[in-house]
Order: structure tokens, then sequence, then C-alpha cells
């Protein structure tokens, strides 16, 4: 894969609960940041006012109500507000609870370090209803000059629709589509969508999601385990590599969310199949995200 080819790429993980995705973007962000001289925008799925403290060295104080500028990164007691709410990490300033881990706080050292030639923009507005301004947000501050990654979910980064289970609480209930839905439309084959799967290995999860469509989510502010394997994908096991890079993958897409779906013995919550995409990193065997500290 040639990024020149491009104007923005998209590299979707499989679950928020597993490392090797992270390593892969951290490991491609800084050979292209040895290997080029241009800028880099990373837009990614965290929330609006967490990217602008990670770019503006800025954190925000709950008692004072406003933020406040530090070149520290700024390290609190974890918060559990209520069974409604998910919970805020140690390094809730910077990243979202499901990617809080040793790799996301390296990752925003390498960027605060690197600020003069990466810039990273959050993309998340907090609700379920989001995809959409996610899609918006991305297309008011592509250049096209920047080489240009959006990092989430598969789900966000791909061309396909709703799931039933986020289509059913949105308020717009014309927005039935992904985010990458959009950005394919407007960008076309500008726009890279690179999936990703594995054949087995451990995932971390934050909460239980009761019921087919997740009707009631129990958060837990400390991280729990599962083991999971999908034997269809067993055949595009690679003896040599833990990792490849496919453009050709005719199978279904294992996907976890942040929550273990208790219907699910592997904790799964969909099976999809989607012709989508451009490329698909398959992984053999996946770690599970390791926490910053142990809650």
């Amino acid at each position: 894969m040639d990024y020149k080819n491009y104007d923005l790429i998209g590299i979707g993980e499989f679950s928020h609960g597993i490392e090797e995705s992270w390593k892969y973007r951290f490991n491609l962000l800084k050979k292209i940041m040895k290997g080029t001289n241009k800028k880099i925008t990373i837009f990614q799925e965290l929330s609006i006012w967490q990217g602008k403290n990670i770019m503006k060295n800025t954190y925000y104080d709950i008692k004072k109500d406003k933020f406040i500028k530090t070149d520290k990164i700024k390290i609190e007691k974890p918060v559990h507000n209520n069974e409604y709410n998910s919970p805020w990490g140690k390094l809730w300033q910077y990243m979202m609870h499901t990617s809080e881990s040793k790799i996301c706080l390296k990752i925003v050292r390498y960027i605060r370090k690197n600020k003069n030639r990466i810039r990273l923009i959050g993309v998340d507005n907090d609700k379920i209803d989001r995809d959409y301004d996610m899609y918006k947000i991305i297309v008011q501050n592509l250049k096209k000059s920047h080489i240009n990654f959006f990092w989430a979910h598969n789900s966000h980064v791909d061309n396909r629709k709703l799931s039933l289970d986020n289509y059913k609480y949105i308020k717009n209930k014309s927005h039935k589509w992904y985010c990458g839905y959009y950005l394919k439309k407007k960008l076309k084959d500008r726009y890279c969508i690179i999936l990703s799967t594995s054949y087995k290995g451990e995932n971390r999860f934050n909460s239980y999601c009761i019921g087919k469509y997740c009707e009631e989510r129990i958060w837990q502010l400390k991280y729990f385990y599962k083991k999971f394997t999908y034997n269809p994908n067993k055949k595009y096991v690679n003896i040599k590599k833990n990792v490849q890079l496919l453009d050709n993958f005719d199978n279904k897409f294992i996907e976890f969310s942040n929550s273990y779906y208790k219907s699910n013995k592997d904790g799964f919550s969909k099976i999809i199949k989607t012709s989508t995409w451009d490329f698909v990193l398959f992984w053999n065997e996946v770690n599970r995200l390791e926490p910053y500290y142990n809650y």
C-alpha cells in the first residue's frame, strides 16, 4: 500500500480491547515521520476536548470548570460516576477508558513531542448519534497536503449502515450510516479503508451488554479479559508472519465493542460480511490491551 495514493487512510480496529492495532498505527506513524518530511493529521475516535488537551497541553479542572495549561501529563484518580455512564480512568484527560493503556500513553507523548509535524483531532462528540458529525469534522479539517489518518473502530472506518444496536438509539434517523460511508461518498477512491480481524487471542472489556441490542449496559471500572477463537479465520493464518496486510479476503469479520455481550460465549457483538474495504489487517493471534496501571 502506498499512502501517497490517498487523501485519507482509515485504519480500523476490530476491537477496542486489543493491543496490536495500536502498535501497528504507532509503528506506521514513526515510519512515515522518519521516511518523509510531510505533516501528518490524525483524526481519532476520542472526544473532541480530549484531542485538544493533547495538542494544547491542557487539562480540564472539574471544580473550576475550565481548561488549565500544563506541560505535564495529568494523571488522576479513576472515577465511576454511576452505572449508566462510562467510567473515567487515570488518563481520562486524553483518552477514553476503553483505550487507556501503556501503548496509548506512549502515542500521546510522541505526538506532543512532535507537534511541529503531527496534528491530532478528536472526532467524537460523546453522543451515540455521532458518525455524521465525525464525517463533518474530518472533511472540514482535511488537508490534502498532509498525510491523513482516521483511527477508529472498524465500524466507523467502514462504508456500512449503522448496526441496529446503534440505529435504535440515535435521534436523527436519516443518519443511518457510519462515518466511513460519508467519507467514501465524498472522497471516493481517495479514501482508503483498512479493516482488521484475527483468528484468536485475548480481548479486554470494561462493561457488560445485556440483551441482543445492549438494552442494558453495566460498566466496570476494573477491566476483565476473555479469550476468543474465530475458527472461520483459521485459513488465513500464516505460520511465518503474525500480521499480514491482505488485499484478498473473503470471509466475515468478527468484531467486538468495548462491552462483553453476555448473549455470546466469546463476547463479540457481531459478525459482519462487508466487501467495501481496500485492505485487511490480519493477525494470527492478538493480545489484550495492557492497562496503564492495575486497577
